[in-house]
């Protein structure tokens, strides 16, 4: 098993993809600071959402750590998707899928492979993801005159930030697994692209109309994704008015503890239908 994870470590480190991915998350949080940056410098009318303050105050230190978690949730899971449903779907493309389990201990370990040595990359790409948002803080604090106090940081926020990481990591998984299902469904990476990005467009369509319909078909969405992702993503400590992840209207969010097992329950079908068709059907045929 260690050996398979290597190997699928190795293949992910050294395809080109893995590092155009890297290189759009550091652009996004560049790009995104700058244009705060830009933004707070400007004189706004008063309108609804976030106000000019506080729009200023995710420039700050203090927010910088749960705003770059807030980024990951909703663009790094759209980076998530391609590179997982990348690393299962091109051994299809490349018709190399077939040497894959032939030297593969079992076709279960060579999915489990693939699936941690995905998940450490998307790790990794979080870590990344903070530190790039870490130092763009550090240069609008700095051009933009606000506080370098780190007085902040006690052990509670750490704690909570701690906490906030692996909360926006529960909440890609949901995500990541769909893609990597109809990568495995459809023999190709494009499915799982294609689907696992169109659901963030396609389930705030479809839970948009749902509310509007009223009655029990309105509760739907409660048991959808992404209400379930904005549930635990508003446990970060983002200014009021700011929300990340998630499609869909601003309802009433699910209980953090529903939300969880919700997702989860979604994790694990998505996981099934994936190793029941791997398992089942000719890599080829």
């Amino acid at each position: 098993m260690y050996r398979l994870i290597g190997a699928e470590l190795f293949k992910l480190r050294k395809r080109p993809m893995t590092k155009i991915l890297a290189a759009v998350l550091a652009g996004i949080m560049v790009v995104f600071y700058l244009l705060l940056f830009a933004v707070s410098r400007v004189n706004l009318p008063a309108g609804p959402g976030a106000t000019h303050d506080q729009v200023g105050e995710l420039l700050g230190l203090p927010v910088a750590l749960p705003f770059a978690l807030g980024l990951l949730s909703s663009f790094g899971s759209v980076l998530a998707v391609i590179l997982t449903a990348s690393a299962m779907g091109s051994e299809y493309n490349w018709r190399t899928i077939r040497n894959a389990v032939v030297s593969s201990e079992s076709r279960t370990k060579l999915l489990a492979a693939k699936l941690v040595a995905a998940g450490i990359f998307i790790l990794a790409g979080m870590v990344m993801g903070l530190v790039a948002g870490m130092i763009m803080s550090l240069i609008t604090s700095a051009i933009g005159g606000y506080s370098f106090d780190f007085g902040f940081a006690t052990g509670s926020y750490l704690w909570d930030q701690f906490l906030q990481f692996w909360r926006t990591y529960y909440v890609l998984l949901p995500y990541v697994l769909f893609a990597f299902m109809f990568s495995v469904v459809g023999r190709s990476a494009m499915p799982g692209i294609a689907l696992g990005i169109g659901i963030f467009f396609l389930e705030a369509i479809v839970t948009g109309l749902m509310s509007l319909a009223g009655g029990w078909i309105a509760r739907i969405p409660d048991y959808l994704p992404g209400a379930n992702v904005r549930a635990l993503n508003a446990l970060s400590d983002l200014p009021s008015g700011f929300t990340m992840g998630g499609g869909g209207p601003a309802t009433q969010l699910p209980d953090a503890v529903q939300a969880a097992l919700i997702l989860a329950a979604y994790d694990i079908l998505f996981l099934a239908i994936a190793f029941y068709f791997f398992r089942k059907r000719d890599v080829t045929g």
